[in-house]
């Protein structure tokens, strides 16, 4: 928002505002905060949001955006009862100072701010105000020293790619080609700016978040079923792997040792094979190699193409999901949201932000398993003791410091393969302070197996029944 247009705002409705008890209020989103200030005065409003931040009174009986039971109504709860004694705006015109007093049955009164940015940054915060200003006057001028002659104008209009923008400002002619409606004052512009601009944008909103998080799901399973299509098609070269380690046997006196790859006669003896080996092995246990290989590749056949088929149908419903979410509203979008965006605490936006960012690296192994790994101590708190399930694996690199590692069941029924436990211990070591060495130890167990002490800073888990593996740190291939 402009920051004259702000402080104009401001300067009309604080007179208004200021002397008024909150009587109520609720949360229409989380940028969205409603205060029913009762009796003839309306409903104060500050939305947050980018699309449209803005402070406004409306009055009473005009819509506002009811309560949204997904998110709670903690800020409002806690500004109920409590009464304005001073509504400004700062010099840089976006930052809102609410103050406010509540006098309990002793008589002790207890002073607080709320304090909402409407720039750059958007977001607000309520803390105690302790003494009042010194001198008590609003920092933002009256009404009457900003309010130009030719009023306010709400101009409207949808961009290249279908998205609303909306813009308050002075109600100059010929300003721009774009369609203008003109107000008396500004606090009357912002009033039809939110009545008829706020609840479709919010709803593009909402949809772009599900369709946001339903396309990070789509690609994870996309990948995790390339995955599988791969372990498949590996699984038909078991043959290949088999007829080479018999040639191997075969022609082992033709064998040097220490080199590789070696060229080979087939048993034709007339074509010329190719066969990768180890050069540290003899002949006999790079043959034993490829045939547990070939086992390995038989193994994974059977398992593969019912997951694949899970997979391929979890793909198909979330295309659909995708589809729908474009033009889904009401108890449909609410559905959805349900569905894959995770419940967050209703908190000021500027606080939620910085917690929205996902507290683990997302990779996907051997099998189609996720696996997850917490980027920070107080994230491997969370990922740990709140994110992941009691039979979900939990790994960690020993004796060293690293990122717990967590390889999600969601639901299956079978046990990962040996394949994906080394996998994912590879992962775990990567990300801890042995990721360079040739080879590091990683337990691992159920994570019904792990605990925080009590006390214990962030990070710390006491950990038994593990497992141990040794493998070499990397990443799984993409």
């Amino acid at each position: 928002m402009d920051a004259d247009v702000a402080r104009r705002i401001v300067a009309e409705i604080a007179p208004r505002a200021e002397g008024a008890r909150i009587v109520g209020g609720h949360l229409a989103a989380r940028d969205c905060l409603v205060l029913d200030l009762g009796g003839k005065l309306g409903h104060l409003v500050f939305s947050t949001m980018r699309a449209l931040p803005l402070v406004v009174m409306t009055e009473h009986g005009e819509g506002v955006p009811p309560a949204r039971a997904d998110i709670g109504d903690g800020l409002a709860r806690e500004l109920r009862g409590a009464t304005i004694t001073s509504l400004a705006a700062r010099e840089d015109g976006t930052t809102i100072d609410l103050f406010l007093e509540r006098t309990d049955p002793a008589g002790r009164t207890a002073r607080r701010v709320l304090t909402v940015n409407l720039g750059r940054e958007p977001g607000w915060n309520l803390r105690d105000a302790g003494e009042p200003r010194e001198p008590a006057e609003p920092t933002s001028p009256r009404a009457e020293t900003l309010s130009p002659e030719g009023g306010a104008a709400v101009r409207t209009w949808h961009d290249g790619s279908g998205r609303l923008h909306v813009r308050i400002g002075p109600d100059e002619p010929g300003g721009d080609d774009r369609e203008a409606r003109a107000f008396e004052s500004y606090n009357e512009a912002a009033r039809f700016a939110f009545a008829e601009c706020w609840s479709p944008l919010d709803l593009e909103r909402r949809r772009g978040a599900v369709t946001k998080a339903i396309r990070r799901k789509l690609r994870r399973k996309r990948r995790a079923a390339d995955k599988v299509r791969a372990e498949i098609e590996g699984a038909r070269r078991a043959g290949e792997y088999r007829a080479k380690a018999q040639l191997l046997l075969t022609r082992k006196d033709q064998i040097p040792r220490g080199r590789t790859p070696v060229e080979v006669l087939d048993f034709d003896n007339t074509t010329t094979v190719t066969i990768d080996i180890d050069p540290a092995l003899d002949v006999a246990r790079n043959a034993d190699a490829l045939f547990r290989r070939a086992k390995k590749a038989e193994r994974r056949a059977e398992r593969a193409p019912s997951r694949l088929g899970e997979l391929e149908e979890m793909v198909r419903k979330l295309e659909e999901a995708e589809a729908a979410a474009g033009e889904a509203a009401g108890n449909e979008l609410a559905r959805l949201e349900a569905e894959f965006l995770p419940p967050r605490e209703t908190r000021a936006p500027r606080q939620a932000e910085k917690t929205e960012r996902a507290r683990y690296r997302t990779y996907v192994v051997s099998g189609g398993w996720e696996v997850l790994v917490g980027k920070s101590n107080r994230d491997n708190d969370v990922l740990s003791h709140k994110i992941a399930r009691p039979n979900d694996l939990w790994f960690h690199a020993r004796q060293v410091a690293g990122s717990h590692v967590v390889l999600r069941r969601a639901g299956r029924k079978e046990e990962p393969d040996k394949r994906a436990i080394l996998e994912t211990a590879a992962i775990a070591a990567y990300h801890s302070k042995a990721g360079r060495s040739s080879k590091t130890s990683v337990c691992y167990t159920e994570r019904r197996h792990v605990r925080k002490p009590r006390g214990a800073k962030p990070g710390l888990a006491v950990v038994s029944r593990e497992k141990v593996v040794m493998v070499k740190p990397k990443l799984p291939e993409t």
